[in-house]
């Protein structure tokens, strides 16, 4: 599946009202799949970020 929506690092801090540096761990730490673009520019899926939020918590947030 080819997903229509990828997030930057601030969008999905801002998601989960985290701090950025709490994204790019998950990420770094291999928790949160993500895309990495030229120079630093990182972008997660849409799809992996529902994925991540369900292996979380176990339920999905988006409908």
């Amino acid at each position: 599946m080819i997903d229509k929506r990828h997030y930057t690092v601030n969008e999905v801090s801002e998601m989960f009202n985290i701090d950025e540096k709490t994204v790019r761990k998950w990420i770094n730490e291999g928790k949160l799949l993500a895309v990495h673009l030229a120079g630093t520019t990182v972008r997660v899926p849409e799809t992996e970020l529902h994925q991540f939020y369900m292996r979380s918590h176990g339920r999905s947030w988006w409908v």
